[in-house]
């Protein structure tokens, strides 16, 4: 009887340690930004991006994935942008990505949905302008430019 007491109350113990180890956030990725650490972290059913430990863009029900960082314009005053692949996909609309681009003055804007549902076929870096080569469902070729005005004047949070 003893025995059956002792083996129910350490099935009970592994039991809450795997769903407190379950419901734990789990850090997918962390990228180190001229603005701080710029993390990727999945908690359950949501998704956030977090920049020196507050939430700059959150996805509910959805998934985000870092997929290319990239270091755009003169190093004493360019930004980092980060490609983040948000996946609430339909048929009609697959894949979108959302554009995160982080300041050294810690300011950092967010352009969501930057693909317009086109595939991302390449990234390349112009100066201070950050281009990137889609192709559309139809097959014609887009070039998507970010020069990170929004950043810059003020719209984006500090």
């Amino acid at each position: 009887m003893r025995k059956r007491a002792v083996l129910a109350l350490a099935a009970a113990c592994l039991s809450l340690a795997v769903s407190t180890a379950q419901a734990a956030p789990e850090r997918l990725a962390i990228y180190m930004t001229v603005g701080g650490p710029l993390e990727v972290v999945r908690d359950g059913a949501a998704s956030t991006v977090l920049l020196g430990g507050r939430v700059i863009h959150q996805a509910m029900g959805a998934s985000l994935t870092a997929q290319s960082y990239m270091s755009v314009g003169d190093p004493s005053d360019g930004y980092d942008a980060v490609l983040i692949r948000h996946g609430v996909g339909n048929a009609e609309c697959p894949i979108t990505y959302d554009l995160i681009a982080v300041g050294a003055d810690k300011t950092y804007a967010v352009a969501p949905d930057v693909n317009k549902c086109s595939r991302i076929l390449n990234i390349n870096v112009d100066g201070d302008k950050l281009l990137l080569v889609t192709e559309k469902q139809n097959g014609r070729t887009e070039i998507i430019e970010y020069n990170d005005k929004q950043r810059r004047r003020g719209d984006a949070k500090p």
